[in-house]
């Protein structure tokens, strides 16, 4: 293959070791995410790390600011971000959530690195779906040949240091969305509630299931453990999410 098909490595593994999301570590509610979406195809990949790489590589990023550069920002509300807005909405006492509050949220405050949500992925490689590996294609760092070797690879450091995050920062309210990663959710719970007092952490055991994203069969599962909801109805977790954080707001 010509070597303009392939990423420069070196940003690549920058990415992988330093890049956790975006937010604001300081916010109150904190969502935890399997991967961010996007990574179609080598252009969208190489922009992506090139745009990260340009603003300072940063740990985390606003997301508006970021996806602005990338000339990828508009009022279109996103699947996986209007659940996450309408629990963060309920959780601050809003009724009657409507399509224009959650636009409106989505574009001026989710993921802002001055506001009160944080979005962190568990993985730090954008991927249109689980099915869709194509770094191994454009790539030479061998643990990227496949995903299950990516995922070996990142894992338990990517746990141990979101774990440290949450100790640090104690959000009032971390919730954990894509179904099939409950194994690593109870990770994550387990370590900061072994760092720091686990009532004052207030990790919510939900998970989410995306409209539109479903995780590999072959993944351990403790669905038992921790609780499935839908997008669909975000009443549902209201009583719950706040039952964690309505005594600290």
């Amino acid at each position: 293959m010509n070597s303009q098909f392939f990423l420069n490595d070196e940003l690549v593994q920058k990415r992988i070791d330093t890049f956790y999301g975006y937010g604001n570590y300081k916010g109150k509610y904190w969502f935890i995410g399997m991967e961010e979406a996007g990574g179609e195809d080598f252009n969208d990949i190489n922009d992506r790390i090139n745009i990260w790489a340009t603003r300072g590589q940063k740990e985390i990023d606003d997301v508006a600011k970021y996806h602005e550069d990338m000339g990828a920002w508009d009022a279109k509300i996103q699947n996986t971000w209007k659940g996450l807005i309408r629990i963060t909405l309920s959780a601050n006492g809003k009724e009657n959530i409507d399509t224009e509050d959650v636009r409106q949220y989505q574009v001026n405050k989710l993921g802002r690195e001055d506001k009160e949500t944080c979005l962190l992925e568990l993985l730090p490689l954008p991927s249109p779906s689980i099915n869709n590996w194509i770094y191994g294609k454009h790539s030479k760092i061998p643990f990227l040949s496949d995903r299950d070797t990516y995922r070996n690879y990142c894992i338990e450091k990517r746990i141990n240091h979101i774990s440290q995050r949450i100790k640090k920062y104690q959000p009032k309210a971390v919730v954990f969305y894509g179904m099939g990663y409950e194994y690593y959710w109870r990770k994550v719970t387990d370590i900061a509630s072994s760092l720091s007092s686990f009532a004052a952490l207030r990790l919510t055991h939900f998970v989410l299931e995306p409209p539109a994203r479903s995780a590999n069969a072959s993944l351990v599962r403790e669905k038992k453990a921790i609780p499935t909801v839908s997008y669909d109805n975000p009443n549902i977790i209201k009583p719950a999410l706040q039952h964690h954080v309505a005594q600290q707001l």
